[in-house]
């Protein structure tokens, strides 16, 4: 296909819709990048980027268009581009010219003058010259806004990042982390961590304005706050307060700024990675303090919800904890009361210590406290069971495992059978079977205890009423019940047939016959297929699938 034959290879429909497109002037600021090679923005719906590589004769090499049309044709907005081209190459003529020889020919001057207008008309040129003569080696964290920013500029439209355009945004970042890649940590330790910030800062915004389903914007992020945590765990040299004041007054503007975006995890991660320098030395008491104004700060005080300050006076708890003054541990159990995730780590602590009366108490008044808050409630009579388990309760024990395993969780169920008594374990049997019976939650515990227990006409009733359990339960009837199997099985597949009205449909449930040959023989799934064959002998789809099973 040449720009001289256009008409007669692309669709008519699609030839006359890029017509309309290129008279109307929406091909914007045609350029040729290099030579035979063409760039162009068209006006629509929205703004789509069309490239277009030619031979000398004008033979179309391969095309690009941002917009969703998949054909092996060009789109309308390749189609514009083209004629746009074309009417170019005829206004300003077709022939040869050997620049290079006419360039070498002129003056210095005459030079500066054709630079000076490229860079001013051609936005490629201004780039790569831009790109060209930076120097990069001294990379500081203003250039490194400047980079990531220019990329965003030229990727956004009306402040929005179209999902196209995501990659092109994030030319910049990558070019700042490749910067940093290249960094020495023995002697550049301080700039990673602060050009890894601006790259986090700069990428919490570019997610304000971008779809982010590629993930690309979120690894940038990942990927800086991971070089943070490495420097800050290899740190070189000794830590003293000069360096640990240096590095927090660094971190706190932009912890605040995470907190106060609240897209992002960068500033619990920010804290955590901070937080390691205290196995390196005494830094409690500053540490401490630093996690305490960040929580007064009116980016923390001003979120809806307060689990991240929970987790900050976790990381307070931690510190006093490594510290071993148990009295200051206990003092802070008492002031942060509240917070479910400090009484977690007070009621562990007295677990893990025996104190399982101290446990006991501590879960049931947790238990009030999180009454409306189900998965905590759970959780607390977990470790309501460790203490009685730790001393050796069984009545209260097998009260909650019979809870749990009401809730379909099979390990106390395992638990209660080995705490029940032989005599008594019927009756708890029968109540068990009857609340999990109609539990779609715990509805796979139930089935497990039917074949544990033997109780095989049950699992068979539970298979007539639902037929397509039939599929993977019948290892367990087919010796005591192969004609009750059989015609369970036939149902199930007759009900999939009935209802099929497409060759997909069709696949799947002969599938499902196949997997009833491999249950029942090769005879009766014969005897089926033959059935089948009669009931539907105008559905040809059908047919031609059923003559694939061997």
């Amino acid at each position: 296909m040449n720009l001289k034959n256009l008409k007669t290879y692309v669709p008519a429909k699609l030839y006359k819709r890029g017509l309309d497109y290129f008279e109307q002037n929406f091909v914007e600021q045609l350029t040729e990048d290099a030579p035979n090679r063409w760039h162009a923005r068209v006006a629509g719906t929205r703004d789509y980027e069309v490239s277009i590589n030619l031979t000398k004769d004008g033979t179309i090499v391969g095309s690009y268009c941002t917009c969703p049309f998949e054909s092996d044709s060009l789109c309308k907005h390749e189609v514009a581009v083209c004629l746009a081209i074309r009417e170019h190459k005829k206004e300003n003529g077709s022939s040869a010219v050997d620049v290079l020889t006419q360039l070498k020919a002129l003056k210095k001057a005459e030079l500066l003058e054709i630079l000076e207008e490229l860079v001013e008309k051609q936005p490629s040129v201004h780039l790569y010259l831009t790109e060209k003569l930076s120097d990069s080696s001294d990379m500081n964290e203003e250039k490194a806004r400047r980079i990531i920013r220019k990329s965003v500029n030229r990727a956004s439209r009306s402040g929005f990042i179209e999902w196209g355009r995501t990659d092109q945004a994030l030319e910049g970042v990558w070019e700042v982390l490749e910067y940093i890649d290249g960094l020495n940590l023995q002697h550049d330790a301080e700039r990673i961590i602060r050009l890894s910030l601006i790259v986090i800062e700069e990428c919490t915004g570019i997610l304000q304005m971008a779809d982010d389903s590629s993930g690309g914007i979120s690894s940038a992020i990942d990927e800086s706050l991971e070089k943070i945590d490495e420097t800050l765990a290899k740190w070189p040299g000794e830590l003293d307060e000069a360096t640990v004041d240096r590095i927090l007054v660094l971190l706190y503007p932009h912890i605040l700024f995470a907190l106060e975006q609240d897209i992002t995890e960068a500033a619990s991660y920010l804290v955590e990675a901070v937080l390691q320098w205290n196995e390196r030395g005494d830094f409690t008491e500053k540490l401490y303090n630093y996690i305490a104004d960040l929580i007064a700060s009116d980016e923390m005080q001003n979120k809806t919800y307060d689990y991240t300050e929970e987790r900050f006076r976790m990381y307070q708890l931690v510190m006093l904890q490594q510290q071993g003054k148990q009295e200051v541990v206990e003092a802070f159990y008492v002031k942060f009361h509240r917070y479910p995730a400090i009484r977690k780590s007070q009621t562990l602590q007295a677990l893990v210590a025996g104190e399982f009366e101290k446990v006991i108490r501590l879960c049931e008044e947790s238990e009030g406290l999180d009454a409306n808050l189900a998965g905590l409630l759970h959780d607390w009579k977990k470790l309501r069971f460790a203490a009685y388990e730790g001393m050796g309760s069984t009545a209260e024990m097998i009260d909650l495992s019979f809870e749990f395993a009401l809730e379909g969780e099979e390990e106390y169920y395992v638990k209660l059978r080995s705490l029940v008594d032989a005599e008594q374990w019927p009756e708890k049997l029968e109540a068990l079977l009857a609340e999990t019976k109609n539990s779609p939650r715990s509805l796979p515990l139930y089935l497990k205890i039917l074949i544990d227990e033997n109780r095989l006409e049950e699992l068979l009733d539970y298979c007539r009423k639902d037929v397509s359990a039939i599929g993977h339960l019948y290892p367990h009837l087919l010796a005591d019940y192969p004609h009750e199997v059989n015609e369970i099985y036939t149902t199930y597949i007759y009900r999939l047939i009935e209802r099929a009205s497409n060759r997909k449909a069709y696949w799947t449930a002969c599938q499902r016959i196949k997997a009833f040959q491999q249950a029942l023989g090769a005879g009766a799934a014969a005897g089926l297929i033959e059935e089948l064959k009669f009931m539907y002998p105008k559905r040809k789809a059908l047919l031609d699938e059923l003559g694939k099973i061997e």
